[in-house]
């Protein structure tokens, strides 16, 4: 969430296996709505579970998340030693879709990265905390490619702009983003976090779900979250949603 007047950043994963209500096709895991029919059908299913009105988007492939941090001259991350042993074998799985031949990290601790390594520490989840660490260390890196535009010279961001865009699907055109990228000095990231604030994961049907405990309460605290409204009031669609899902809960 980006607000233009105060300059603040907000940003939120959605994990991924998050049980919600996909039009026309019913409940299933998040990540299916863009599976089945793309943004459209992604954006339409935030927009419905949670009350949000998001009309604008970027997708972006393992290649173009590479080449930006390549851009802006890598990112500083604390890899563990835990988590070395997966970004190689990322290392070695991205080298193959982006036809690279990126070398394996030779140790842990806290270095500078290129992009290839950055997206493979990205992608790991299966360390303690699986996918919901996952979603924390996706925003570790944006939050790490923010400080580090922030501190480029705007010529540079152009030419990432200029370079990245026709790598990437979104309804934005090369003069939106630069209109935001002209203004980066004066952006703050200024809260991130998961979504479900309240869950839990347990299987229904054989199937692994992360289910809201109470999705209107997690909706109401999203919306503090985002747009600093204390008393939000979720939907009809929304509460209706979030009893079926305490059903399944009991």
């Amino acid at each position: 969430s980006i607000n233009k007047k105060t300059k603040d950043i907000k940003l939120a994963s959605i994990y991924r296996d998050t049980y919600v209500n996909i039009p026309g096709y019913g409940y299933d895991k998040i990540n299916a709505a863009y599976f089945k029919d793309g943004y459209a059908l992604a954006l339409n299913t935030i927009n419905t579970n949670f009350d949000l009105n998001i009309n604008e988007y970027v997708t972006v492939n393992f290649d173009a998340l590479c080449k930006v941090i390549d851009l802006l001259g890598g990112i500083t991350l604390d890899i563990t030693d835990a988590e070395l042993k997966y970004v190689n074998g990322y290392t070695k799985e991205l080298n193959k879709i982006n036809g690279t031949n990126v070398e394996k990290m030779k140790s842990s601790g806290t270095q500078l990265v290129n992009g290839t390594h950055a997206t493979a520490y990205a992608r790991i989840r299966y360390t303690k905390g699986g996918d919901f660490k996952r979603a924390e260390r996706q925003r570790i890196v944006v939050q790490k490619i923010f400080d580090t535009a922030k501190s480029t010279d705007p010529l540079t961001l152009i030419n990432i702009v200029n370079e990245i865009f026709p790598q990437i699907y979104t309804n934005l055109d090369s003069f939106d983003m630069l209109d935001l990228a002209k203004d980066i000095l004066s952006y703050k990231m200024a809260g991130q976090t998961g979504f479900p604030f309240e869950q839990t994961a347990d299987y229904y049907k054989k199937v692994s779900y992360v289910f809201p405990t109470d999705l209107a309460a997690n909706v109401t605290q999203l919306h503090k979250f985002l747009f600093d409204d204390d008393a939000y009031v979720p939907s009809s669609t929304v509460q209706g949603y979030s009893n079926e899902i305490k059903a399944i809960l009991k």
